[in-house]
């Protein structure tokens, strides 16, 4: 009942994607299936060559199939054509946990007058079982030192976008957290401590891991963190993320 109370408020759900063929279709069941009504979901493709954009629209989505100059440039084009209120991006990989995600995510946002609300995502091998359940109600100091956040768990108001900017294309794999570290403080943030997404890991290489770590810092960096604490940070994420690679 509380779902048909909201549903005049328009969600607008983004897929950015590269070569997704193979995954897509399960993200965007995910989002027809949803027991929210008011949904609008777009797909920004990055000219893939499996399918993907064609695959897309025989399922009935919007898809833009266009270069771009990465992820966040992706997101910046999904968020400047978004009519939502409340945007999502949900990643071609991922998948929402449940039918009413969206719904309890809105919910969230106006009942406690939120401007950003997130949640835990989960991490899923190839069969579908939890690895890794990600996502903490934290505030600045904490993000300030490590990102917490399940990004991919994040609904937000454009008009957060509309004030405060979009993603920044400075940053390949830590914009995220760069964007959130921009707004935290002025905005009013909910925590809800339910699973939103469930999130195929993907192939990771090292050399990428550490440009997040670097990326990250200089987040931090740009957003208040001593540089001291910043550095001592960085080479400590180095060291654990080696000692996992030799224990794995």
């Amino acid at each position: 009942m509380e779902h048909q109370i909201n549903n005049h408020m328009k969600v607008t759900v983004i897929t950015p994607v590269l070569n997704g063929r193979k995954t897509i279709g399960d993200c965007i069941l995910s989002v027809q299936q949803q027991d929210y009504q008011n949904i609008e979901h777009i797909v920004i493709d990055c000219c893939s060559e499996d399918g993907t954009a064609e695959y897309a629209r025989e399922l009935g989505v919007e898809c833009i199939s266009e270069p771009d100059t990465g992820v966040y440039d992706a997101f910046n084009k999904g968020i400047r054509r978004a009519t939502g209120e409340i945007i999502h991006i949900l990643n071609a990989d991922d998948f929402y946990a449940d039918e009413g995600v969206v719904g309890r995510m809105v919910n969230a946002l106006k009942m406690n007058g939120a401007d950003l609300c997130h949640g835990y995502i989960v991490q899923i091998d190839e069969n579908g079982r939890e690895i890794k359940r990600v996502g903490k109600d934290i505030g600045k100091s904490e993000l300030l030192k490590k990102m917490r956040i399940a990004h991919p768990s994040v609904f937000v108001r454009k008009t957060v976008y509309e004030k405060y900017g979009l993603f920044s294309q400075g940053f390949t794999i830590a914009g995220d957290h760069e964007f959130l570290l921009r707004i935290w403080d002025p905005i009013k943030i909910s925590f809800v401590p339910e699973v939103a997404v469930k999130m195929r890991l993907g192939g990771i290489s090292n050399s990428q891991v550490e440009l997040s770590y670097r990326e990250s810092m200089a987040a931090s960096l740009i957003h208040g963190a001593s540089p001291l604490r910043a550095l001592s940070r960085y080479y400590l994420e180095r060291i654990k993320s080696k000692i996992l690679i030799v224990f794995n």
